[in-house]
């Protein structure tokens, strides 16, 4: 949306000033054109219209000149809206990145508790073994959790921030289950 309409029409303006001056050039030469010379007062109707018509160039070359203030200070415009977005653009490629990293870190832990389920659903070897390294690997990814929670609430990404407490709650949990059953 244009800062104001006087802006949006000085450009419009310049254009249709521009177009006008050169249709009355236009009417001029064919209507010079058609004068017949036959007489003084067409003659000197003619060359009035002559001289008339001899001044649009400048007439013209003044409206170029104002169509293009017009168009530098569209291009200011355009310009002081582009800058900003450029700026915004970076912010965002920033944003992504650091989410990417919690979103990596979410998925680490991810895999440390696939190998607490396999840990615990093989059941090869001594229960109590099995046990003590199940509850080793839930520590990790507890610590783990805390940290992604800490740090996606410092960096103002409530969701993951979400997602990594409840995932350590789901931890502990887990442990106090396991802390029972031994």
């Amino acid at each position: 949306m244009p800062k104001s309409a006087k802006e949006a029409s000085d450009l419009v303006r310049a254009a249709e000033d521009l177009e006008a001056e050169l249709a009355r050039l236009e009417n001029m030469s064919r209507t010079v054109r058609k004068i017949r010379l036959t007489s003084e007062k067409n003659i000197a109707k003619a060359a009035g219209e002559l001289n008339e018509a001899l001044a649009l160039p400048e007439r013209l070359g003044a409206g170029l000149a104002a169509l293009a203030r017009a168009m530098g200070e569209m291009q200011v415009r355009q310009t002081a809206a582009l800058e900003p977005l450029a700026v915004f653009a970076s912010e965002i490629q920033a944003r992504m990145e650091l989410l990417q990293t919690h979103m990596q870190a979410f998925a680490e832990l991810g895999k440390l508790a696939q190998e607490v389920t396999g840990m615990l659903q093989g059941g090869e070897g001594e229960k109590a073994v099995l046990a003590s390294g199940a509850e080793a690997k839930l520590g990790q990814i507890a610590v783990g959790a805390k940290s992604l929670f800490e740090a996606a609430q410092a960096d103002d990404f409530p969701e993951v921030a979400r997602e990594a407490d409840t995932l350590k709650q789901r931890v502990q949990a887990l442990r106090r289950k396991l802390e029972t059953v031994n």
